[in-house]
């Protein structure tokens, strides 16, 4: 009887001993797990969730600044109107192509009516005056006629001589022909011509309307010729380079990048925004498509590293820390993930890069953004 009794008892402080030491190692498995991040397997495939590890990725050192598309000096006209006047007819319209020498709009000047008059009249007195200055002269030399006529008619002939040259230099400004003038044909219309190819900009002017000559009238642009004005600090020019590439793109669509390059770094610095203007051309195909006046961000590459890195979307931020989740185990129905926290430095649209824990396997990189909320 006394050998039952001991017997059940070892056996009741067995069970005991059993009992309490799954119950301890239940518990100490459920912190564990309490650490960890826990995805099943279902809600990891059904988000395309994926695993990486860290690689080695070029990073590039970007300084950004702006930048403005414009056409160089050469291709790029300010019409004017040499004399004031009422429009009679305009022949262009805004964003048309005109040729060279086309004509652009005609104005009826009483300015341009009175300018021909004068070339007339003194071309009359010049031809009269050469008369006399010939005959003086001939008289003067064969020492009949005074020194004192002959310098008074030398004097009126020379003025004469250069009030003509005068007035037929504005004439040719206003495009003038002479035959038809010096025939007697005074016009009372003053024509404009284009003074390049490109495309009607910028006009101001209506059909009727009085223009002075310090009036705007409209601007023609070749866009066969643009560049790319961007501005640089002095720390940053000596990292340019004549033929270096830069990368453009409008701020409204920064995932559209193009690329230019730089034909002129300035010679000096501009004493108010205290930066330094550089020149950058389009590749030709550009041209195209870009307009005189857009703006851009511009990024110059000034230095690049190779260095350990994760794609972005893998990081993930708490306050000013940051971690990833790296797969720690798995079973029949779940992953699990331990935060791993790490120090980051450059950062690109695609790859962040990893100073410390610089070989990590297993990494959440895909799927993270749920953690980022």
């Amino acid at each position: 009887m006394k050998s039952i009794t001991t017997l059940f008892i070892l056996t009741t402080v067995a069970i005991l001993m059993s009992s309490c030491g799954n119950k301890e190692n239940s518990e100490e498995q459920a912190a564990v797990n309490e650490h960890l991040v826990q995805i099943s397997k279902e809600q990891f495939e059904a988000e395309n969730m994926q695993l990486g590890d860290t690689k080695m990725h070029t990073f590039k050192k970007v300084f950004k600044t702006n930048g403005i598309v414009t056409a160089s000096p050469q291709s790029k006209a300010d019409v004017y109107s040499y004399l004031s006047g009422i429009i009679k007819s305009i022949q262009v319209n805004p964003g048309v192509f005109v040729r060279k020498g086309q004509l652009l709009l005609s104005i009826e000047s009483k300015e341009f009516i009175n300018l021909q008059r004068d070339y007339l009249e003194a071309l009359a007195q010049f031809k009269a005056t050469n008369a006399d200055y010939k005959r003086v002269k001939e008289l003067y030399d064969e020492k009949i006629s005074s020194q004192k006529e002959y310098f008074s008619i030398e004097s009126k002939y020379k003025m004469l001589q250069a009030k003509i040259q005068a007035l037929k230099a504005e004439l040719k400004i206003v495009n003038v022909n002479f035959s038809s003038l010096e025939s007697g044909n005074i016009s009372s219309y003053l024509n404009i011509y284009a003074p390049i190819k490109g495309y009607v900009s910028n006009l101001k002017c209506n059909t009727g309307e009085f223009i002075n000559s310090d009036v705007l009238i409209m601007q023609i642009i070749d866009n066969s010729n643009l560049q790319l004005h961007f501005f640089v600090y002095q720390e940053t020019v000596g990292n340019l380079q004549i033929g270096q590439k830069v990368n453009i793109y409008s701020p409204d669509n920064s995932g559209k990048t193009y690329s230019a390059s730089i034909n002129y770094i300035g010679k000096s610095i501009d004493k108010e925004s205290k930066s330094i203007r550089c020149i950058a051309e389009p590749e030709n195909h550009l041209k195209k498509i870009f307009v005189d006046g857009m703006y851009f961000q511009v990024e110059v590459i000034t230095d690049s590293i190779i260095a350990p890195a994760l794609p972005s979307e893998a990081i993930i931020k708490s306050g000013d820390a940051y971690y990833v989740l790296v797969k720690e185990k798995e079973d029949a129905e779940n992953l699990y993930f331990k935060k791993k926290y790490l120090k980051t430095g450059i950062n690109d649209k695609d790859y962040t890069q990893i100073i410390d824990n610089k070989n990590l396997n297993g990494v959440l990189v895909k799927g993270t953004y749920y953690y980022k909320k």
